[in-house]
């Protein structure tokens, strides 16, 4: 069966969309092997989209497009302003601060890209950060969305895990690291802000203006408060919660903020409906792909394979870290996940790898897909809004990658970073 990898790989290299390229894949395997009868085929793909749990995922990313919408952005952005100071590279701190604020309300990496972005790019340019730095601290950031909790990457992949992952103890798992993420691209921000020459902020560091600042922008920070403390308390399920999500953001926007009128809504409706189609029908030809997998014991063939030169956990995770890196170079984060997890995941127990460790370093590892080129969503949004191009943003991205990957290689070796909040908590 892993020889209609290459015919996958050509599908997807002349720009056939991921999800038919892997359908078409799995139905010429049945049509060629006679294994299983085509009557099969919409039974799987309907099984791979028929689930209360993914439910979440158009809740989730419309909650996030509303809270966008609201205009939250700017006034997380004065609140950072305010915390950070009057420090050298201000700016570029805030950028990142942002970006932990907001991966809290939107959950997408993508939207945190574009709302971040759209508000602080021109900001920096014109106080004179380099337009290539600027767009690459607003791409590199934005990975957090995915990371911190909740986290519509994490509610896919704890569906597509096969069972056995609590999408609360996931969500958990990755706030430790998706705010470490943060503090050391901060901590190189710091390294090169002298040397750069970055420009200060002028906004006054106190408590009054703190204070000033945080009142305005606490409405959007309960978000994830609400919906985090409701799941941790037992009081509704993870899609009970994008439910409340959603009925959440538009209290803010209709009643509130009053920004948000019947128009926008349907707007909001129309992109969540068009972004979740896009997820639903790669889950859906996956399914079929997994359900070919698990037939012919693929994963475990791999796996007794591996077994005979990798002996470590460490060793079998550094290998994933690899392997969906290299994939992601040419493939978006959610497709990544979708073809390659159920293949992995059978494979986690012969080498002692925790379901949730082993997810918590895929979906990390599978963001910065989102700023390696060439695939590179992340960048090829920054770039217009910076005024440069691909090349330039590539460059200035790479110690931003490293951070990253140095938060990725922490958690393969040291799980007690991510694994202490949901001991603490009782998951």
């Amino acid at each position: 069966m892993l020889n209609l990898l290459p015919a996958f790989l050509a599908a997807v290299a002349i720009g056939t969309p991921v999800a038919f390229a892997v359908g078409a894949v799995a139905v010429g395997y049945i049509l060629i092997s006679g294994q299983v009868p085509l009557s099969v085929i919409p039974t799987v793909i309907f099984g791979g989209m028929d689930s209360f749990p993914l439910l979440a995922i158009p809740f989730f990313i419309m909650a996030g497009d509303l809270a966008s919408r609201c205009g939250v952005m700017p006034l997380m952005v004065e609140l950072a302003k305010v915390i950070i100071g009057p420090v050298r590279g201000s700016l570029a701190y805030v950028n990142i601060a942002s970006s932990m604020m907001f991966g809290g309300v939107t959950g997408v990496a993508v939207a945190d890209t574009a709302a971040v972005g759209g508000t602080l790019i021109p900001a920096m340019t014109k106080d004179g950060y380099t337009r290539g730095f600027s767009a690459a601290v607003t791409a590199a950031s934005s990975v957090m969305g995915a990371i911190i909790p909740p986290s519509v990457g994490m509610l896919i992949i704890a569906y597509i895990y096969g069972g056995g992952l609590s999408v609360t103890k996931l969500f958990l798992y990755g706030a430790t690291p998706g705010l470490l993420i943060g503090f050391v691209m901060m901590g190189y921000v710091a390294l090169v802000a002298k040397r750069r020459n970055f420009p200060g902020g002028d906004a006054e560091r106190s408590l009054k203006t703190i204070m000033q600042a945080f009142w305005p922008a606490l409405p959007g920070l309960g978000l994830p408060v609400v919906v985090l403390g409701g799941i941790i308390g037992g009081i509704f399920t993870p899609t009970e919660a994008g439910a409340v999500a959603v009925a959440y953001a538009l209290a803010l926007g209709v009643a509130f903020y009053r920004n948000v009128g019947p128009r926008a809504i349907g707007q909001s409706l129309l992109f969540s409906a068009k972004t979740s189609a896009v997820v639903f029908l790669l889950l859906g030809t996956a399914k079929l792909v997994a359900f070919l997998l698990v037939i012919n014991l693929v994963p475990q063939q791999i796996g007794m394979w591996l077994q005979s030169f990798i002996g470590t956990r460490e060793g079998f995770l550094l290998m994933v870290v690899l392997i969906f890196l290299l994939l992601g170079t040419i493939m978006e984060a959610v497709a990544t996940m979708i073809i390659l997890v159920p293949i992995v995941a059978p494979m986690a127990p012969l080498f002692g790898v925790e379901g949730h460790h082993l997810a918590l370093v895929i979906v990390m590892t599978v963001q910065i897909a989102l700023i390696t080129p060439p695939m590179a969503i992340g960048l090829f949004i920054v770039c217009p809004l910076a005024g440069c191009t691909v090349r330039e943003v590539s460059v200035e991205v790479i110690p931003f990658i490293i951070s990253i990957l140095l938060v990725v290689v922490l958690v393969v070796f040291v799980p007690s970073v991510a694994s202490w909040l949901p001991a603490v908590l009782g998951y």
